[in-house]
This record gives structure tokens, C-alpha cells and sequence, in this order.
């Protein structure tokens, strides 16, 4: 949405390019390097999750809520990407992260692959909901819209609600 020539969410002036080929020109084509002996790693795309939190069965946005989202290493610890905060109409910036994908490995589909993240939605007066297992596919932004729930009279902010987003059978060609 614009108003008065500036993007609504990036508050930066906004522009039309146009792009018009004014002459062509020809050019030699570089020799390819020549690559000995090294063994050519996969390489990361990258994926985009974009949140938005609310409350009120999705009618009121959440102010300064904090949105956290990490992968879990094999020891067990948390590895933090981004920790982000909800402006006042409950969005977060989008959040870029990378989805890798190894031809050598037989178990990845080629067709279907993705990354899996953790993200935990927390707000002063709400209780916590923690998402796990959210699936992240190269050059595609994936839209959360988190619904927080208020602490009841006598409640603890501790307590957390999870949701864990069950395999489908994509999900058997990257296990």
C-alpha cells in the first residue's frame, strides 16, 4: 500500500524503472575456469518467512511482540537466527534464511525440498506459542499470521502453547 508516494512498510520512496535496451553489443564469451580437484559443494538458497501476530481470533494486532526463529543443533542448544518485534499492526520485518539442498544425498527430493525452523511468538500478556518444524522452500515467502492468547486472571506467562507442523509425504523424500 502506498500513501503519498511511500511504501507502507518500508516507509522508502518508492520508484517505477523502466528498462529499455538501447543497443547491444557484442562481446566475446570468457574462457570457463578450469576447476582441478575440488568437489563442487552444494550450494544454499534462500527462503523468506513473513509473520504477523495477533490476538482476538486474528482482529487486533500485537505490539512488540517477539518473534524468535532458531534451529535446534545436535547437542541439543538453540541457534537463533533472528529475534524480531512486531510493529502496530503486528508485523515483523521479513526474515530471510537459507534452505539447503545436497544432490548426493538420495534421500532429498529434487523436486520437493526445503529447510525446517522453529519459531517462538512471545508478548508481555500473552502466553507464548512456539511453532516447530515450519518448512521453508527456496525462493518462496511462507506467511504466518500467529494468533497470541491473553494470560487468564491468576495465569502464568510461562505456560506456551505448541504446535508442531506434522510430515506429509513430501517430507519422506527429505528424512
Amino acid at each position: 500500500m502506498k500513501f503519498n508516494g511511500f511504501d507502507k512498510y518500508s516507509r522508502t520512496k518508492t520508484y517505477k524503472a523502466h528498462n529499455m535496451i538501447v543497443k547491444k553489443l557484442e562481446t566475446e564469451e570468457p574462457a570457463p575456469a578450469v576447476i582441478e580437484d575440488t568437489q563442487e559443494l552444494p550450494q544454499p538458497e534462500t527462503g523468506y518467512i513473513n509473520v504477523a501476530v495477533y490476538t482476538a481470533l486474528g482482529a487486533l494486532p500485537v505490539r512488540d511482540a517477539v518473534v524468535t526463529v532458531y534451529t535446534i543443533d545436535e547437542n541439543g542448544d538453540e541457534n537463533a537466527l533472528y529475534h524480531v518485534v512486531s510493529d502496530m499492526n503486528g508485523r515483523v520485518p521479513m526474515m530471510e534464511v537459507p534452505v539447503t539442498y545436497d544432490p548426493d544425498d538420495p534421500l532429498q527430493s529434487e523436486e520437493f525440498y526445503f529447510s525446517t525452523y522453529n519459531m517462538r511468538v512471545q508478548a508481555i500478556g500473552y502466553y507464548t506459542t512456539n511453532i516447530i518444524d515450519l518448512r521453508v522452500f527456496p525462493g518462496v515467502a511462507t506467511n504466518y499470521r500467529v494468533i497470541l492468547i491473553p494470560v487468564m486472571q491468576g495465569g502464568s506467562e510461562e505456560e506456551s502453547q505448541t504446535f508442531v507442523i506434522p510430515p506429509t509425504t513430501v517430507d519422506i523424500s527429505n528424512e
